[in-house]
């Protein structure tokens, strides 16, 4: 082999190492930028310990009823968004404008979600270094708001586990307990082990009682 070919050969193995050395870095950079992103938010997809609702109450930095009157995806901060207004209807912990702008991570909106013109009480985590928020404990903090009965029409609520273990951590079996209240204590604890929605009423008085302790 002559001089010239091999300085041609070593000058295309050079540069092919060079490429496969950017190419890998900067895929490793891209991965550990993703990686990155999915741990800065990984506890809105995954915080599904189970909780009572004292403990929901706790852990929200906010909780409010309100109606959904829009819903927006969008980028934010590099990441999929989807960005959501509320109309508040009733303040219970940490809002005290008439209406609310939060955002979630879309992985946590697939299946918790908030559609338009539906009314919600939400509790909401404290928003996270990327701005973003979710429910406490994903579907255990969203609680639906429907209107039932034909003559006499009532709101109830409801989460996506039936309200099931709020009077009591399934896991812990730590129960709750409203002081100086015993019909709604009652009631709390008997909706929950039934699996049945509750009247907003009291549902929100427990909470307000809970908030208070």
């Amino acid at each position: 082999m002559g001089i010239k070919r091999k300085k041609t050969v070593l000058f295309t193995f050079l540069l092919l190492a060079v490429t496969s050395y950017y190419h890998i870095s900067s895929a490793n950079e891209a991965g550990s930028n993703e990686a990155s992103k999915i741990k800065i938010e990984r506890h809105f997809v995954f915080d599904t310990i189970p909780m009572n609702l004292k403990e929901i109450t706790d852990s929200a930095d906010r909780i409010f009823a309100g109606k959904c009157i829009k819903a927006e995806e969008k980028e934010y901060e590099g990441l999929p968004v989807t960005e959501y207004k509320f109309k508040v209807t009733e303040a219970i912990k940490g809002v005290t404008d008439e209406e609310i702008t939060f955002r979630q991570w879309q992985p946590t909106v697939r299946d918790g979600g908030y559609t338009e013109g539906n009314k919600y009480i939400l509790f909401l985590f404290p928003d996270s270094e990327k701005g973003l928020t979710s429910p406490v404990g994903f579907a255990q903090g969203k609680f639906e708001v429907e209107t039932t009965g034909f003559i006499r029409r009532k709101e109830v609520v409801k989460n996506s586990l039936n309200n099931r273990g709020l009077n009591r951590n399934l896991k812990t079996q730590k129960r709750i307990a409203i002081k100086n209240n015993t019909f709604l204590n009652d009631y709390v604890h008997r909706c929950s082990e039934l699996g049945i929605p509750m009247r907003y009423k009291e549902f929100v008085e427990a909470v307000k009682n809970l908030v208070e302790e």
